[in-house]
């Protein structure tokens, strides 16, 4: 997605007229415009300004060739919400809460799904449906194919 579109995205979300962004940010309604048409880009001061409005990180404004998941849950990832190895670096292939401090929240995949069953139930589907269908979402994530396959081998 390009800056523009994502801006344009955000604004739209938080049901803002270009006006209403322009006034904010102490731009004119046409600089919002062009922005988000992807004439030009706004600059680091206005990024930051921009973040700060729609309360996301910078780099969610900026243009991304790919979006990232979590390797574990599969959540959409950013900066601010990488988990941390032991050494507090970032780690981009997993959330903050599947990964803290180099340790992994879930270990089995059976909380995994007891996690995702309760805290994200599937409308129209009973416990055991909604178990299978994350199942089967768990099985696509790297972490989990990785721990099917070892013990598979085992």
């Amino acid at each position: 997605m390009s800056t523009g579109s994502i801006l344009k995205g955000l604004r739209d979300a938080a049901m803002m007229t270009q006006s209403t962004l322009a006034e904010k940010v102490h731009v004119t309604r046409q600089a919002v415009s062009r922005w988000e048409n992807d004439e030009t880009i706004p600059g680091p001061d206005m990024l930051v300004t921009l973040s700060g409005v729609f309360g996301v990180s910078v780099d969610a404004l900026l243009e991304s060739p790919e979006i990232r998941f979590c390797e574990c849950c599969g959540m959409p990832l950013e900066p601010s919400i990488m988990g941390r190895t032991r050494d507090k670096e970032t780690d981009p292939r997993y959330c903050k809460w599947c990964l803290e401090d180099g340790s992994f929240a879930y270990t089995e995949e059976e909380q995994m799904l007891d996690f995702l069953v309760s805290h994200m139930p599937q409308e129209g589907m009973n416990e055991a449906e909604c178990r299978a269908f994350y199942h089967a979402h768990l099985m696509t994530l790297p972490y989990w194919k990785e721990k099917a396959e070892k013990s598979s081998a085992v």
